[in-house]
């Protein structure tokens, strides 16, 4: 499920506000859909070749997994504001893309225990039927994206064309902050943990997610496909 954020929303009309004050002939906007969600770009001609681009996006996508015996249940929020240079090195659609965003993405997991009688924690065993687990899994705030795509927004042959994206978002070594609410319970005793113990085997637990186990997020594929109108 996508949910456009008010944030994203307020961003949007922002930037075509900032954008109204320029030549209506070399602005052109597109509406997309992608991995990042719901997308807006506003695209400025700066000369033949070279293009700028403002990206705006916003979604949260529901989002569940498994970790060491738990599993997890949650939504990754994601909120992106990007600037980037589009250059067309041919006189068609074909571009090379490249710029910075504002990474505001965010994993947001629950883990109750239910289903989850006995579950590994650092190097331990705990019983979590009656606490639940969160994990919030956090980003850089600055991200390096390059990427290829097809579309010009401001071509002149047409007001309306097709645009499309594929590239990476170098979001970097992804961050995790894990915490118990509720009552944890030792599995091998069935009393309750030590809560400095525990502690430290919660801290073990966020070292062991941050050091590998979330390698992946660290770059995020990007993707999508959209249409461009040109303002005449």
């Amino acid at each position: 499920m996508i949910k456009i954020t008010t944030m994203f929303c307020i961003s949007a009309m922002t930037g075509v506000l900032a954008f109204s004050s320029v030549n209506a002939a070399d602005v052109g906007i597109t509406g997309k859909v992608g991995t990042l969600g719901l997308g807006v770009d506003l695209t400025y001609g700066i000369n033949e070749k070279f293009n700028a681009r403002l990206n705006l996006n916003g979604a949260s996508f529901d989002a569940d997994g498994e970790e060491d015996g738990v599993d997890y249940e949650g939504n990754l929020k994601g909120q992106t504001v990007g600037g980037l240079i589009d250059y067309h090195p041919m006189s068609n659609g074909f571009r090379i893309s490249a710029g910075l965003y504002h990474n505001g993405n965010e994993l947001d997991l629950d883990s109750t225990g239910s289903d989850n009688s006995n579950v590994q924690i650092g190097d331990r065993d705990y019983d979590l039927s009656d606490a639940t687990l969160n994990t919030k899994v956090g980003f850089k705030s600055v991200a390096p994206y390059l990427g290829i795509g097809w579309g010009n927004a401001i071509d002149k042959k047409s007001q309306w064309s097709f645009s499309a994206d594929l590239g990476v978002l170098f979001q970097g070594s992804p961050e995790a902050k894990l915490k118990a609410t509720g009552i944890v319970r030792d599995a091998a005793t069935g009393l309750e943990a030590d809560v400095g113990e525990f502690q430290t085997e919660l801290a073990n637990e966020e070292e062991n997610l941050n050091s590998g186990d979330l390698e992946s997020f660290e770059f995020f594929p990007v993707a999508s496909i959209g249409a461009s109108y040109r303002f005449k």
